[in-house]
């Protein structure tokens, strides 16, 4: 099961790191667009510089780095940041017990899908159920096949998808630690990551 966790981490990191490409690569286009006018004198081809001399800011790029950046930071969260990443008050909780440190786990647990679950219903409905999020579009974005404007629901569609992902994360919390107990604090994994490379070199 470890392995298949560490293989869907990695093929998550690898999505992202796609998105941030395509933030980047639309961020020099946004950039040369912008000031191609201004350096055209520098260019020696005459067609080129032309060309050049003709372009105007492109608009679109400023939308689809605002969209991609959202689901970059909500899809970074759901799928590729550890909970030993999140900033975490556990100074009481490490100071008590294994026994008690299993029931503050599965309380949090417990209540963290408690708090998604109820949440649901009401955001996807202001998400996917309201009109005007379906009727309002962005402006200057297309879908690549329809040339439809999109709507700005998919903007705000990440956050589901974080929703989704935390449920399923803490349903898994909730049956490991059931069965196995707590999980390992930060200097347990440490410990334990340096004893699997001892043994594995």
């Amino acid at each position: 099961m470890n392995t298949l966790f560490a293989r869907l981490s990695r093929f998550a990191e690898f999505i992202a790191a796609m998105a941030l490409a395509a933030v980047f690569v639309t961020f020099l286009i946004q950039i040369f667009s912008r000031y191609a006018v201004k350096i055209a004198w520098l260019m020696p081809i005459p067609p080129i510089s032309d060309w050049m001399a003709s372009l105007e800011p492109i608009g679109w790029t400023v939308n689809l780095i605002s969209l991609l950046w959202v689901w970059i930071v909500f899809f970074g969260c759901a799928f590729i940041v550890r909970p030993r990443d999140q900033v975490t008050f556990d100074v009481l909780y490490l100071a008590t017990p294994r026994k008690t440190q299993r029931v503050l786990a599965l309380l949090s647990a417990v209540g963290l899908i408690t708090a998604m679950l109820y949440s649901f219903p009401a955001t996807w409905d202001a998400i996917f159920g309201n009109r005007l999020m379906d009727l309002k579009k962005i402006p200057t974005l297309r879908m690549p096949i329809t040339g439809d404007k999109i709507a700005i629901k998919w903007l705000f569609a990440a956050y589901i998808l974080l929703m989704v992902a935390t449920i399923v994360r803490y349903v898994w919390q909730l049956y490991s630690v059931a069965r196995y107990g707590p999980p390992e604090t930060e200097l347990e994994e440490l410990l334990s990551d340096t004893a699997d490379k001892e043994d594995a070199s």
